[in-house]
């Protein structure tokens, strides 16, 4: 089904998605630096889960990346 979508509700998606790719990014950061995260239960840590998280947040980042180029691309 076509139908047009206005112009300020895609904006507001795509303000959305670099705030996910900013948070992602910061993310990355965090970790790269030392941060580490843990799975747990009831405040006990049960195991790393930090290189899960990283891969994760990699890929929201290149995924964010691709659809804001596809974006461009419509709007070149």
């Amino acid at each position: 089904m076509d139908r047009p979508i206005p112009s300020d509700i895609v904006e507001q998606w795509m303000t959305h998605l670099r705030l996910q790719r900013t948070r992602a990014r910061d993310m990355i950061w965090l970790i790269e630096t030392g941060a580490t995260l843990h799975d747990g239960h009831k405040g006990e840590p049960m195991h790393d889960a930090t290189d899960r998280w990283l891969a994760e947040q990699r890929e929201v980042v290149a995924e964010v990346d691709r659809l804001i180029a596809l974006y461009d691309s419509v709007n070149a």
